[in-house]
């Protein structure tokens, strides 16, 4: 188990006890939003990061409903 902790705007916040797998990906996705895990980071740039992690997740499903719809019509 692993843990991150993120600094925004002075404060640090912990993720306690998360799966080294899922750890590792989230420091990637935060590092490429352009976050630090070693310094501190405004409430912009992880607003930022966020709406970056969403419209990746809303491709995703997008494709995965297009790979759904093109099965369903074999």
């Amino acid at each position: 188990m692993t843990e991150i902790t993120l600094s925004i705007n002075g404060v640090k916040y912990k993720a306690k006890k998360l799966d080294e797998e899922f750890a590792e990906f989230i420091e990637k996705s935060l590092k490429e939003s352009g976050l630090s895990l070693e310094g501190d980071n405004s409430a912009e740039r992880l607003f930022i990061a966020y709406l970056r992690l969403a419209g990746k997740y809303h491709m995703h499903e997008r494709e995965i409903e297009d790979i759904i719809e093109e099965i369903e019509s074999l």
